[in-house]
């Protein structure tokens, strides 16, 4: 099974390198090589995820590296999204190199047969564990459009137009993408927080307790 996740991490760092290539000579034909290498990559990534869960009888978020392997997933679910509904070619250039980043990280700190926390081995992980995921994607694309949006204000505003100006997209698009994000992310994260609370009813015995977890969700959300 670890060769379903080499290619996909080979499939993600050609996308990578055909992306930032697009960026720099505008081309789209590397941005479209690109988008085809990282839809091949999230395929053979939802594949392994699929098998690793079948494997090991658990879903694949119960540590580290298969947190950072989910998130890496996830990141590129809502790239995929968001390519295909606002066309931004330098999108892949700004959210692929965490993508990356965080494949090699699970790839180094990955391990085998690793024990399950008890708490962890509930029917609420497959429910919370996803959307928490795909609201901190969601966040994470928020962030990017916003970087997009200051960059291209401060290069209209200058009045000078250089290097990115010709590369990145519209303010109006940015604005949008920004806009979609973020309440995408809110959504998804108040999702999360009401069923932490009902999870941790369950193995607790009382929805609230302040628990790191809890709290670092609510100051996101808030």
């Amino acid at each position: 099974m670890a060769w379903v996740l080499q290619i996909t991490m080979a499939l993600y760092a050609v996308g990578l390198l055909h992306s930032l290539f697009g960026f720099y000579q505008k081309r789209k034909l590397f941005i479209n090589l690109a988008l085809i290498l990282v839809v091949a990559g999230f395929a053979s990534h939802t594949a392994f995820l699929i098998l690793l869960g079948i494997e090991r009888r658990h879903f694949p978020i119960t540590n580290l590296p298969e947190s950072l392997c989910f998130f890496a997933w996830s990141l590129t679910l809502t790239f995929i999204v968001a390519y295909f509904r606002y066309k931004i070619n330098v999108l892949g250039a700004f959210v692929l190199p965490l993508v990356s980043s965080l494949m090699i990280l699970s790839e180094l700190a990955w391990e085998e047969n690793q024990a399950i926390p008890p708490i962890l081995k509930s029917n609420w992980i497959y429910f919370h564990g996803s959307v928490a995921f795909l609201a901190y994607a969601a966040f994470f694309l928020t962030f990017i459009s916003g970087v997009l949006y200051l960059i291209q204000e401060k290069e209209l505003k200058s009045k000078k137009f250089r290097f990115f100006y010709f590369r990145l997209p519209s303010l109006q698009v940015c604005d949008e993408l920004l806009r979609r994000s973020l309440f995408a992310g809110f959504v998804l994260m108040s999702i999360t927080i009401i069923t932490g609370a009902f999870w941790a009813q369950q193995a607790w015995g009382h929805f609230w307790s302040w628990d790191p977890k809890q709290t670092t969700s609510l100051i996101t959300w808030a």
